[in-house]
């Protein structure tokens, strides 16, 4: 490799150095150091077995599924209805990716306004008749869980539009032409021309979505605070309000655990070619 090529990866591989490999080996030395600097698992055993532990895996879990479902269900009609190519395609696209471009806080403040008791929704629908008394729309864990993964869904789905989209364009329109000519209908079309062709784009955005649905944090702490927790929310309470740094090391390591796993087992369905290809 040439010189030139070496420092102009430098600063990249300083920033991959200072902001991710040294973070997480911190972590993951601070998860298993005892009080005397021992090694130990017993930090792991008290996380564990704390109480709100298995709700948080529970929730980040259940919000990862159902944000998923959404987002790339959303993420992929939009990407079919731009590329048709529809009048006012430039509009309709600038008008699907302000969200990408929102900050994460305030768009937690967006959905604050919007899921509130007195929010924006429970008024909308009252007014349509709806409902007759506003909804807590966090009051019960299985409709806050709804409520954030569609907050969520709202301010990422259009990543996934942008994977999906390139991923569509990639695709031949001669494929499609002989699939027409063969007499295929629009739906078998996408069954044998779109999907099989689209697996690639569809891994990626997976991935890259799963990766960040599990460590969400904003959205439910802006939204339920407490009565949700999450992962994140968890090791975030347990080394600020708790003062317990081992144990909220312990938790993100899990999390961590958790998305290589669920990385990996994919990777293992559905074929590490789908993306290297």
């Amino acid at each position: 490799m040439r010189p030139g090529t070496l420092i102009g990866l430098a600063p990249l591989a300083l920033y991959l150095l200072g902001f991710t490999l040294v973070p997480v080996a911190s972590t993951l030395w601070l998860s298993v150091t005892a009080e005397d600097n021992g090694i130990t698992l017993d930090h792991f055993r008290r996380t564990a077995g704390h109480y709100q532990f298995g709700e948080a895996v529970a929730n980040t879990l259940a919000i990862t599924a159902v944000g998923l479902v959404l987002e790339m269900g959303l993420g992929l009609a939009a990407a079919l209805a731009l590329a048709s190519r529809p009048r006012g395609r430039a509009v309709f696209r600038v008008c699907l990716l302000i969200p990408l471009g929102v900050p994460t806080i305030v768009a937690a403040a967006v959905m604050r306004a919007v899921f509130g008791t007195v929010g924006y929704l429970n008024e909308v629908l009252l007014r349509a008749h709806v409902i007759r008394a506003p909804v807590d729309w966090v009051g019960e864990r299985a409709l806050a869980v709804v409520t954030v993964a569609v907050a969520d869904a709202w301010k990422v789905t259009p990543l996934v539009l942008l994977i999906l989209l390139a991923g569509l364009q990639t695709i031949p329109g001669q494929l499609y032409e002989a699939a027409r000519t063969d007499g295929a209908s629009p739906w078998r079309q996408f069954r044998a021309v779109t999907l099989p062709l689209l697996r690639p784009a569809l891994t990626m955005a997976l991935i890259v979505r799963g990766v960040d649905a599990f460590r969400i944090f904003a959205l439910p702490l802006a939204l339920a605070g407490g009565g949700l927790p999450v992962l994140s929310t968890y090791a975030y309470t347990e080394y600020l309000e708790y003062g317990n740094p081992h144990t909220a090391a312990a938790s993100s390591v899990i999390l961590l655990a958790m998305i290589l796993v669920t990385v990996l087992a994919y990777l293992k369905l559905a074929g590490p070619e789908e993306v290297l290809r």
